[in-house]
């Protein structure tokens, strides 16, 4: 079980929230209104760990490797809401618990392999955008928050490769699926910006009061169409690695996918 040596070296990095974040040194005087409107976003954003951890329980149900990892990821998800909370709560921002409950959803059934691969490049792509947040936000407490958290999704996408690389070993046939939504999930943009929390109908950020907040954010601090290249380097050379081939483009996936798709067996 991948889960026994994941749970070490997970643990071995955590950080601790009442350590490793100095909020007696954030400064609100830096932090405008338009920012704490955004954070209160993405920290509700962040509460999404809730349903898809529910999703990822009922459809991994068989798979008791995969579902003890999720319990890991629940937890360092859910502090990830907690710490943007407790920074805004020093803004003075507040959060009415029972306002909450409206932004519950039930995600339908899908396939597993593709769930799995759709969250890979998820915490791939989140990463990438709070490492730019961590770069341009306002406040210096703010800042190493996003770093932070920016750390441990990528910490979580390599988990989901391991995950995707045993699911490969032990049933080959699923390549195929993996890579055509890993294409899917890299043909993104600014303003339709592919996410877990985005790709849902409805979605999560949907329920939110702005559900253009990270379209928005994204053409401020990311501008540009080769701002995703980290994204698609480290995808691509996951599937590169599944597949057996190299590739340094989406056109070398594409091309890749077309050649397990005629190898594959035809089904009777």
């Amino acid at each position: 079980m991948l889960y026994d040596d994941l749970f070490i070296r997970l643990e071995r990095a955590r950080w601790q929230l009442s350590e490793d974040i100095p909020f007696d040194d954030i400064d609100p005087a830096l932090v405008s209104e338009q920012w704490r409107h955004d954070l209160r976003h993405i920290c509700l954003t962040e509460l999404s760990a809730l349903y898809a951890t529910e999703m990822f329980i009922r459809d991994f149900y068989a798979d008791i490797d995969f579902c003890s990892f999720i319990s890991i990821w629940f937890y360092e998800e859910m502090k990830h809401h907690l710490v943007l909370r407790k920074y805004l709560e020093r803004l003075g921002e507040t959060f009415e618990e029972s306002e909450l409950p409206a932004l519950r959803l039930t995600f339908a059934p899908g396939p597993a392999i593709e769930t799995l691969t759709m969250h890979f490049c998820g915490e791939q792509r989140l990463a990438h955008w709070y490492t730019a947040f961590s770069e341009q936000g306002p406040e210096p407490v703010m800042r190493l928050i996003f770093k932070t958290l920016a750390a441990d999704e990528l910490r979580h996408a390599a988990c989901y490769a391991k995950y995707l690389r045993k699911a490969v070993i032990n049933k080959p046939d699923v390549l195929p699926n993996i890579l055509r939504m890993a294409l899917w999930m890299l043909r993104s943009t600014n303003d339709a910006p592919k996410h877990p929390t985005t790709v849902t109908e409805p979605s999560v950020v949907a329920q939110l009061e702005e559900p253009e907040y990270i379209t928005r954010m994204l053409n401020w601090y990311l501008p540009g169409r080769d701002h995703e290249k980290p994204v698609q380097r480290r995808v691509l050379a996951l599937m590169g690695e599944l597949s057996g081939t190299q590739m340094l483009s989406m056109r070398d996936l594409l091309t890749t996918i077309r050649t397990v798709e005629s190898n594959a067996p035809q089904a009777a």
